[in-house]
């Protein structure tokens, strides 16, 4: 009884270490490519790759995404306790998700959690966040983000697709799909083996 627990853990452990790796990586890229992009525009001002298009600036970010709740306050410490939480919860879910071997899901995890880490560490130094990368789109320029708000993105867009097509109570998963009675065949089929 106890080999299959210490069996279980061992597999929990090492089903950690490719997504715990991607995590770290994740993290080491948009903490380098801020001071990277920082460094860059405080020595030559903002660099145009697309003209009318693509640039990257330094911009310093005290809000949320859009700069919400950037001239109040007390919003740095609200961001910093609301993202202390969301990190334990993320945390949470990505160990569960290795334990019950849900690999989409812990790799989206994984993207969630470096790019919120990522920001985290840069509001925990410096109570704002280096954004760096700008679009414009004819007279609406898109607000200014970095690597760690892509990680975010990436990691939310593939939670959405497991949650919607591959979990198996997706709403649209093949497995949702089965007529009843094709599930009932399915289990005695699997049975008989």
């Amino acid at each position: 009884m106890q080999r299959v627990g210490a069996d279980r853990r061992k597999r929990i452990i090492f089903g950690m270490i490719i997504p715990c790796v991607l995590l770290l990586f994740l993290v080491a890229t948009d903490q380098v490519t801020k001071y990277a992009f920082k460094a860059l525009h405080e020595s030559k001002g903002d660099t145009v790759v697309i003209k009318d298009f693509f640039y990257f600036t330094c911009v310093y970010n005290s809000g949320a995404a859009f700069s919400f709740l950037s001239d109040k306050e007390w919003g740095q410490t609200f961001f910093k306790v609301l993202t202390a939480v969301a990190l334990a919860a993320f945390v949470f879910f990505f160990v569960l998700s290795v334990k019950h071997k849900k690999k989409w899901c812990t790799y989206s995890l994984s993207f969630v959690v470096g790019g919120t880490v990522g920001n985290y560490i840069d509001r925990l130094l410096h109570s704002e966040v280096i954004d760096f990368i700008g679009f414009d789109f004819g007279s609406y320029s898109f607000p200014v983000f970095n690597f760690a708000d892509i990680c975010l993105t990436v990691g939310i867009i593939m939670l959405v697709v497991y949650f919607l097509f591959m979990d198996e109570s997706a709403p649209f998963s093949k497995r949702s799909r089965k007529k009843p009675e094709e599930k009932t065949e399915e289990k005695t089929e699997n049975e008989d083996v």
